[in-house]
C-alpha cells in the first residue's frame, strides 16, 4: 500500500486503475480535486496490483471518499487495511467513509475488536433512470404539470442551451454563489467544488452545458461516463432559482441530452429526502443508498 500526495503527479497511475477497475459513480480523478475543501489533503491509495483508494485528510481524521478502485469482491480487504493503517497514527482520532450499503456491511461485520463503527450519520438515495424507457416527450397525465412548465417558459422566454466551457467564468460563478444564497431544503451542499470546477474548464467532464434564458446564464448541467459502463453520471445541476421550475427544467434538459448522446442508464447522484422526492417523479427504474458514517478506536 503506497500514499501518494502529489495527487496530479500521480494522474496517470490514477486514471489507468480508473480505466482498468473503475466502476463507480465518483470513481473520477478530477472531481476528487474539485471536490477537495479548504484545509483538507487529498491522499490517493495505491496497491502493487494497480487498484487504489480515494481518500482525505484533515485536523486528525482520515475519510474514504468512495468505494476502492477495485473489483467489489476486493473493497473489504482494501478498506480494512487502510483503516488498520490510520489507527496506527496516533493523531488520527477517526476514520470516516461515505459507502454503498452492501459495501458498508461487509466491512463492520470484518471489524477488527479494536476497532467499531458509529451510527450512520446520514444516508443517500441515488436514482437510477433508465433511458432506453424514458420517453422525452412525457405523455401522460402524470407528467402533464413539467410539460406545461417547460412550454411555459419556452413561450415567455427565449431558451438555449450552450457549452459551459465557452460561457463567461464570472457568469457561471455567479449561478454558484446565488445558488448557495437561495438554495431551500435540509440537503447538504457544498460549493466550493463547482467553484473548482469552473475554473478548471469542466476538466474531466462530458457534456458540460449552459442553461440560459434570454441570453443570461441560468443553470449548469454537466457529468461523466461511468468507468467500464454504458452509464451516465450526472453530478451537476445548478441553477440561480431565477424563474419557477428552473430546477424541473433543468432535470429535464440533462435527461434529454443523456438520452440523445445514447446512454442506457443514468445516475442521477446521491440526495437526502427532498432530492429524491424531486427526482421520482421522473420514476427512475431503480435506486441504490450510501451511507456517511464514522469508525473509531474500540
Amino acid at each position: 500500500m503506497h500514499f501518494f500526495t502529489n495527487t496530479e503527479k500521480e494522474r496517470e497511475r490514477i486514471e489507468k486503475a480508473i480505466q482498468t477497475h473503475g466502476y463507480g459513480a465518483e470513481h473520477n480523478y478530477d472531481w476528487f480535486e474539485y471536490s477537495k475543501e479548504k484545509g483538507e489533503e487529498n491522499i490517493y491509495v495505491s496497491w502493487d496490483d494497480g487498484t487504489g483508494l480515494f481518500t482525505r485528510e484533515w485536523d486528525g481524521v482520515c475519510s474514504i471518499m468512495t468505494e476502492p478502485i477495485a473489483p467489489k469482491e476486493m473493497a473489504t480487504p482494501k478498506l480494512l487495511e487502510y483503516i488498520t493503517r490510520c489507527f496506527q497514527q496516533k493523531n488520527i482520532k477517526k476514520v470516516t467513509a461515505e459507502l454503498e450499503t452492501e459495501i458498508r456491511k461487509d466491512l463492520i461485520r470484518a471489524l477488527s475488536p479494536s476497532i467499531r463503527a458509529c451510527q450512520v450519520n446520514y444516508s443517500l438515495t441515488w436514482p437510477i433512470m433508465n433511458m432506453t424507457m424514458f420517453n422525452p416527450e412525457l405523455p401522460g397525465k402524470h407528467f402533464k404539470h413539467i410539460r406545461n412548465a417547460k412550454h411555459k417558459l419556452e413561450k415567455e422566454h427565449a431558451v438555449s442551451v450552450e457549452n459551459a466551457k465557452t460561457t463567461d467564468k464570472n457568469l457561471l460563478h455567479q449561478i454558484i454563489e446565488t445558488w448557495k444564497k437561495k438554495r431551500g431544503g435540509n440537503d447538504r451542499a457544498w460549493f466550493q467544488r463547482y467553484h473548482n470546477m469552473i475554473d478548471a474548464e469542466f476538466r474531466g467532464m462530458e457534456g458540460a452545458r449552459t442553461f440560459v434564458i434570454d441570453g443570461t446564464p441560468r443553470g449548469i448541467n454537466a457529468g461523466w461516463e461511468i468507468p467500464n459502463s454504458s452509464s451516465y453520471y450526472g453530478a451537476v445541476g445548478i441553477h440561480d432559482y431565477s424563474h419557477p421550475d428552473l430546477g424541473l427544467l433543468l432535470y429535464l434538459e440533462d435527461l434529454e441530452w443523456t438520452k440523445r448522446e445514447g446512454y442506457e442508464y443514468m445516475d442521477t447522484g446521491g440526495g437526502e429526502d427532498s432530492l429524491t422526492v424531486f427526482k421520482n417523479q421522473f420514476y427512475p427504474e431503480s435506486s441504490y443508498k450510501t451511507h456517511v458514517f464514522s469508525l473509531m478506536r474500540a
